[in-house]
């Protein structure tokens, strides 16, 4: 189960390394964990605007009562989860997803940042049952990291269940250091500084993931053209 659950409990933050002992020509680059290990699946990861907020609210409100458990930390109602896409901050938090052929979000990634905030950032994603098992909770985490240490964030954290196995799993692939106290289990990356790599990486997954998302809404339309003459507008 791929989710991610908010927490009460003040976060046991690391401490931030000193940037000048980074900048020592001696010292060893903190280098992400992901970067050293084999190329991840390929998956198509997309921006998500305010106009994407409709198919948000469907992507949440399609989580059965354990999914939102694990997810938001309690059962969360069709009440709550409308005010909780209502309450997402574009422009200020970042909203990453994954789009199938029929452009259902098949899975989304939250990166919110506290008004303010310029240390760190808080990591949720959430997967559809038909989207698991495929690597994508670990790519979207991935992306989420390469988002955070560009707009210059020392820590991407999580807080999270700990019957959660499957986000824990994201967490300990990613080097994470986790914290395991009671049910709930807290986790974070420290990011190394932004180059010019980092921003070549982002700017070519948005490209591919948008590329992949005008494909499929040609192909969505062809398909309804050609089997009823018209089809409804994309939302």
């Amino acid at each position: 189960m791929l989710h991610c659950s908010k927490s009460s409990k003040p976060l046991i933050m690391p401490t931030i390394p000193d940037p000048s002992r980074a900048k020592d020509p001696g010292s060893t680059p903190v280098v992400l964990p992901y970067f050293n290990q084999a190329p991840a699946p390929i998956v198509p990861i997309r921006p998500i605007g305010p106009e994407h907020r409709a198919q948000l609210l469907r992507h949440f409100l399609a989580l059965s009562t354990d999914d939102r458990y694990l997810r938001f930390g309690y059962a969360a109602s069709d009440e709550r989860i409308r005010a909780y896409v209502d309450s997402i901050r574009f422009g200020q938090d970042e909203i990453f997803g994954v789009f199938n052929r029929k452009l259902e979000l098949l899975a989304v990634a939250h990166i919110a940042i506290e008004p303010g905030q310029t240390e760190r950032a808080e990591f949720g994603v959430s997967v559809l049952p038909r989207g698991r098992g495929l690597g994508i909770g670990t790519r979207l985490f991935a992306r989420a990291a390469v988002d955070a240490r560009n707009r210059g964030l020392r820590v991407l954290y999580m807080q999270c269940l700990s019957s959660n196995g499957a986000m824990l799993k994201i967490a300990r692939r990613a080097g994470m250091t986790v914290h395991n106290e009671g049910g709930e289990t807290e986790a974070y990356l420290e990011l190394p500084e932004d180059n010019y790599q980092s921003h070549l990486d982002a700017l070519v997954e948005n490209q591919t993931g948008q590329i992949d998302y005008w494909l499929k809404s040609a192909m969505r339309q062809w398909r309804c053209f050609w089997l009823f003459g018209r089809c409804p507008k994309t939302v």
